[in-house]
């Protein structure tokens, strides 16, 4: 029997979320969107409820709820679908709030109404990235640094992916963040009244890892990761499927790290996939229906918000943030798209 599914937002995300639905064979029973010139494309399709009003859908039993909205209304449309329990099972875009407090009440929520939420942060359940996770663990080297350099994407829709797996590679707990956030103004692709700007700074680690990030408003080149450890790096150019293991020669690998004139050995990664949002949002989705689904997603999803909220205040405040993040910077509300 197929499972069942409700889609609630049906912008650039939601068209992905309906091709990965098709591709895991689901039966779609409902979408709903705003703008209401999207039912053209979807009138001849009888068994499928098409609404501009999420409340029409909130009685539907079904196994997946899909929800791709807007930031600002997103909290608001996850609380009232997780209270009614027809849906048990639900995947949200990022990022999760425009405030932290409204983070840490979902999370409270969720688990009182015993509902699976994963944020589509697709990247950690993706095999090639944890691939390069593995690459370390079995050369017994501890990964010291992230490094991302991005175009401005914005800190709550690309920062927020990136802090994310900069979690999953560093597996540590940051202490502090310290950035500028940018002020240039440039106007949201989704509307003027949204804000989501770029910036750049450091996120330091109790163990003394650290995470460096550069996505300002200032370059447009596609986006690349570095994963650092004492003697390999690897370098990920995500768009172009192109992953690079850069290593220390064996025989440079005891002399001092100050000893760098050498050529590194570099080698090209077989990838298990290709770079493909719609199948890669298939290993969220299959992580929700796993028999040992846990709440981990959600909890470093509240980090990465954690941090995103820190950053906007370091660069209020010109100071650094210590974590974790104090209450006075709870409500403040940044209106993400």
């Amino acid at each position: 029997m197929k499972k069942t599914a409700v889609l609630v937002g049906f912008g650039g995300m939601g068209k992905r979320y309906l091709k990965t639905l098709q591709l895991m064979n689901f039966k779609i029973l409902a979408i709903c969107e705003k703008k209401e010139n999207f039912f053209s494309d979807y009138e001849n399709e009888p068994n499928i409820i098409l609404t501009s009003d999420y409340k029409k859908l909130l009685h539907i039993k079904a196994d997946l709820l899909c929800l791709a909205s807007n930031t600002y209304s997103r909290v608001k449309i996850l609380k009232e679908f997780v209270k009614k329990k027809n849906i048990k099972k639900i995947i949200t875009e990022k990022p999760l709030a425009t405030n932290f407090s409204d983070c840490l009440n979902i999370f409270k929520l969720v688990k009182k109404n015993k509902v699976r939420l994963i944020v589509n942060t697709h990247r950690t359940f993706s095999p090639n990235y944890i691939m390069v996770k593995n690459i370390f663990l079995k050369k017994k080297e501890k990964i010291t640094s992230f490094v991302v350099n991005s175009p401005s994407a914005g800190l709550g829709n690309m920062g927020s992916t990136f802090f994310d797996i900069g979690l999953f590679f560093l597996n540590s707990e940051p202490t502090s963040i310290v950035g500028t956030v940018d002020s240039t103004n440039t106007t949201n692709p989704r509307g003027k009244k949204f804000k989501d700007p770029g910036g750049f700074g450091i996120v330091k680690f109790k163990d003394n890892k650290k995470m460096f990030f550069d996505l300002s408003e200032n370059t447009g080149l596609p986006y690349v990761l570095n994963v650092k450890s004492k003697n390999n790096e690897i370098k990920i150019d995500e768009i172009n499927n192109n992953f690079e293991l850069i290593s220390r020669p064996s025989l440079m690998q005891n002399k001092p790290l100050y000893f760098y004139l050498f050529k590194p050995n570099k080698k090209k990664l077989k990838l298990k996939h290709k770079f493909d949002v719609v199948k890669m949002t298939k290993y969220s989705i299959k992580k929700l229906f796993h028999k040992n689904f846990n709440y981990e997603n959600l909890k470093n999803s509240i980090k990465v918000m954690e941090l995103i909220f820190a950053l906007f205040a370091s660069s209020k405040d010109k100071k650094i943030i210590y974590l974790p993040l104090k209450k006075k910077y709870h409500n403040t509300n940044i209106n993400f798209a």
